[in-house]
């Protein structure tokens, strides 16, 4: 991220809001007064998960399965489910689109910005790992092209590596709804009257309230619980 404390303790400092990060909040300004934002927020018993990677990095042992690589195909699984979330306003419509492109936003010194794999409900695992891998080194180059980040249906933002939570992430528009993921943290859980220490992780969804009500956003987010939380039961996942 890009380093703004001073030189000198109580120097006054400024960074010009230019470029990348001038479009950043120019988008995230008109989403936020034009969208009615709402965020449901779930809790995950990532056990079964983080079981899940270390199987799959053994038995893929040429490419590092990540837990967002996982979480993309889990979303892509839900939003085949509940269509009217991987949708967008157009005039007086909604509009149901037949192709999930999941956005995943990537941290840069010159700002945030979102590449897009392009219909995920057609890839396997090991292809969303791959085409990921590539577009983060992409990125951290400045190599991403116009199609590339663009036309994104849905995104996911993870700031788990930074030790958050919980977080109330913003939509990207024209898009319906974003996925924020926290960290995966030892606690106590309640398990069939007994207490065990299991590894939790917390999934925040905001979604514009034009679109979805909270009924079918709910219901929505919890097939993705569903899913992370037996994802071996589901087939989705083989290698």
């Amino acid at each position: 991220m890009t380093n703004t404390r001073s030189e000198k303790v109580g120097q006054p400092q400024s960074i010009p809001l230019s470029g990348i990060r001038k479009i950043i909040a120019e988008r995230l300004t008109k989403s936020h007064l034009s969208a009615p934002h709402v965020t449901l927020m779930r809790e995950v018993d990532a056990t079964p998960l983080k079981r899940l990677r270390e199987k799959l990095l053994v038995d893929v042992k040429s490419t590092r399965i990540s837990y967002t690589d996982i979480i993309i195909k889990a979303t892509a699984e839900a939003l085949k489910a509940y269509r009217v979330v991987n949708s967008r306003i157009e005039g007086d419509q909604i509009r149901l689109l037949d192709k999930i492109n999941i956005g995943v936003a990537v941290a840069q010194e010159s700002g945030l910005i979102v590449p897009v794999i392009r219909n995920v409900e057609r890839k396997s695992l090991i292809d969303i790992s791959s085409e990921l891998a590539g577009l983060v080194a992409k990125a951290g180059k400045g190599a991403l092209t116009l199609n590339e980040v663009t036309g994104g249906t849905f995104t996911i933002t993870n700031l788990g590596m930074f030790g958050v939570d919980a977080f109330t992430p913003i939509i990207n528009p024209p898009e319906s709804a974003v996925l924020g993921v926290g960290r995966i943290v030892e606690r106590p859980m309640v398990l069939d009257g007994r207490i065990e220490a299991r590894s939790v992780m917390t999934l925040s969804l905001t979604f514009d309230h034009r679109v979805l009500d909270g009924a079918v956003a709910a219901q929505f987010l919890g097939r993705l619980v569903q899913i992370l939380e037996k994802p071996e039961d589901t087939g989705f996942f083989t290698v």
